[in-house]
């Protein structure tokens, strides 16, 4: 009996629950849908920056007015725009409360390539604890700060924050460039 008790303290071990819970875990990709297609990138010049330099990033918001729906393209020195029509933006348009694009200048630790990021430009905690869609704002050094929650963010290292209270990271989207002239944001 006293080998047994050594085996089955072991075995109730194995079998208790780990100190990590479902809701610490969070995914690479969120499951919010998120659609956005622009095929004139070179047009808009902070957002060929972030998508083709390192450690450069561009917000992407729109805001509607009586001519129509205009794209806004915001780096963190710079800013482009450009009006749509009704039909475009509401076949190319799905976001919480914008998007941030870029390239990091970190190496993805699986392959060492720089990964093209993309996040929701709401900040997520605000979201989450309170739906409140706060947009975050680009700073220097590939930071987006909340003005709401103090939250800042480090989009260089997969949209973790950086100084604020505990929180969650940003919301990412799965996003994809052609290289010259289409850029393709897809969370479906």
């Amino acid at each position: 009996m006293k080998r047994l008790l050594p085996l089955i303290l072991l075995s109730l071990m194995m079998l208790a629950p780990t100190a990590c819970s479902r809701d610490d875990v969070e995914n690479v990709y969120s499951n919010y849908r998120a659609y956005f297609r622009y095929d004139k990138v070179i047009t808009a010049h902070p957002l060929y920056v972030a998508l083709t330099g390192t450690g450069e990033y561009c917000s992407i918001f729109a805001q509607g007015t009586e001519q129509g729906t205009t794209l806004y393209f915001q780096g963190v020195y710079e800013q482009a725009k450009d009006l749509l029509t009704a039909p475009d933006y509401y076949q190319s348009v799905i976001w919480i409360g914008g998007l941030i694009v870029g390239r990091s200048n970190v190496p993805d630790m699986t392959d060492g390539t720089l990964p093209l990021l993309c996040f929701d430009r709401v900040c997520p905690n605000c979201y989450k604890d309170d739906n409140i869609s706060k947009p975050l704002t680009l700073q220097e050094f590939g930071q987006a700060s909340c003005s709401r929650c103090k939250r800042t963010y480090d989009l260089n290292n997969l949209g973790i924050i950086a100084s604020g209270e505990k929180g969650i990271k940003l919301i990412r989207y799965h996003i994809t460039y052609n290289g010259s002239n289409t850029v393709v944001v897809s969370n479906r």
